[in-house]
């Protein structure tokens, strides 16, 4: 929370936040409901997961941004799918109050499916987890 901060009152980016799950979601699959960001099928080329570098476990981790372009959602964000979990604020109290998305590196395709959701924690530590920054858009006429 302290870096959303520090963007928004910096003005680096206003209005810096956690996403919610459903910026997220509409972020990586857009509006025709599709089962990843790319669309219905999933080489394991197109993003990184464990098939990607043939589940083994020297070749595991997570790549570059951008790394598998073939993925590219269709807002043009990278790695909605794969490579790491993010971080989202929970719109519901199924899973509590943070809920990981989009899969990573460690885990099969089932993982990497848009509507993939997992419990998480907001003080969580681990390789497998990053953060993506949301903030409103204003467009300039």
């Amino acid at each position: 929370q302290g870096y959303f901060y520090w963007l928004d009152q910096s003005g680096r980016l206003p209005g810096a936040r956690l996403c919610n799950e459903l910026e997220w979601e509409r972020a990586a699959r857009g509006a025709d409901g599709r089962v990843y960001p790319h669309g219905d099928g999933l080489r394991p080329d197109d993003v990184n997961i464990d098939a990607t570098y043939g589940r083994q476990p020297a070749a595991f981790g997570p790549d570059a941004v951008g790394a598998h372009p073939a993925s590219v959602s269709p807002f043009g964000l990278f790695d909605m799918a794969g490579n790491a979990f993010e971080l989202t604020r929970s719109m519901s109290a199924d899973l509590g109050r943070v809920v990981l998305r989009g899969g990573s590196w460690y885990y099969d395709r089932s993982g990497a499916r848009v509507d993939n959701r997992t419990a998480g924690g907001s003080t969580q530590r681990d390789v497998l987890v990053g953060t993506r920054v949301c903030a409103s858009f204003t467009p300039r006429p």
